[in-house]
């Protein structure tokens, strides 16, 4: 199949053409994707896909062996985590990285503190008000409604605990947000809510891309998916013209009765 990943404006973030190998083990062999400002793409993939792969390389964990990448339709090299989150780009993890100790404040600036200023800043004085308020603007801009800020992270719901972890992302990300199974350990009320708030997150104009087994939700909320199969993007269709039957024939190999 052939995938259109030329980059153009709008583009949040891009491969094109990807692969890679660890010793005998070609994890991606061609591997493209797209994901434009205000899309949601869903990611999706068998067991071996290359999915994890793929996502890693896209947070500047693994470099390519060939192929290019793009961030705001340029390319660009990633060396590291950082070198994503410095071009805009975060992660919601499956494991969320949270701290459960430290409150809904500390957690959205975790790695991100602000410092008052003068004296009391140099003696690493933080500032406490400030983080307050726009901890409160960021949950209030996608309409997510916790217990209070202050309350530690343990005390929250699994659901609450996902869309709090989707909010830092968001307020630290410029381009693209990466999401790792987002719905995996959720019931089916809060899988909704956070699906709901994944389109919220792509209407403030960011790109999303989804990682996700679960199909049937998958649909719902994304906009194209694209799938691996054996390391090699092989659709990449608007969600509304697939069903589920349509991505598990592609992911395990077939099409319309045919072998990819």
């Amino acid at each position: 199949m052939s995938v259109d990943t030329t980059p153009q404006k709008g583009i949040a973030i891009a491969a094109e053409h990807v692969s890679k190998k660890f010793g005998h083990v070609q994890a991606l062999r061609d591997a493209s994707i797209q994901v434009r400002y205000g899309e949601v793409v869903g990611l999706c993939g068998d067991n071996g896909a290359g999915k994890s792969t793929f996502l890693r390389i896209l947070q500047g964990i693994y470099h390519p062996d060939s192929g290019r990448l793009y961030i705001d339709h340029h390319p660009v090299t990633l060396h590291s985590v950082r070198d994503a989150q410095r071009l805009g780009v975060d992660t919601v993890h499956q494991d969320l990285a949270l701290a459960p100790e430290l409150s809904v404040i500390d957690n959205m600036f975790l790695g991100h503190e602000t410092l008052r200023s003068g004296i009391l800043g140099r003696f690493g004085v933080l500032a406490h008000k400030e983080m307050s308020e726009k901890t409160d603007a960021a949950l209030r801009e996608l309409s997510i409604a916790l217990p209070s800020l202050t309350v530690p992270v343990r005390d929250l719901s699994g659901g609450q605990r996902q869309a709090l972890a989707v909010a830092r992302a968001v307020m630290w990300s410029r381009s693209a947000i990466l999401m790792d199974e987002p719905t995996a350990a959720l019931g089916a009320r809060q899988s909704e809510i956070v699906s709901q708030l994944i389109r919220r997150v792509a209407q403030s104009n960011l790109g999303v891309l989804v990682v996700s087994h679960d199909l049937p939700r998958l649909l719902t909320f994304a906009d194209r998916i694209v799938v691996l199969w054996r390391g090699e993007s092989v659709l990449d269709e608007p969600a509304a013209n697939l069903t589920v039957p349509d991505l598990v024939a592609t992911m395990v190999g077939y099409r319309s009765g045919e072998a990819i």
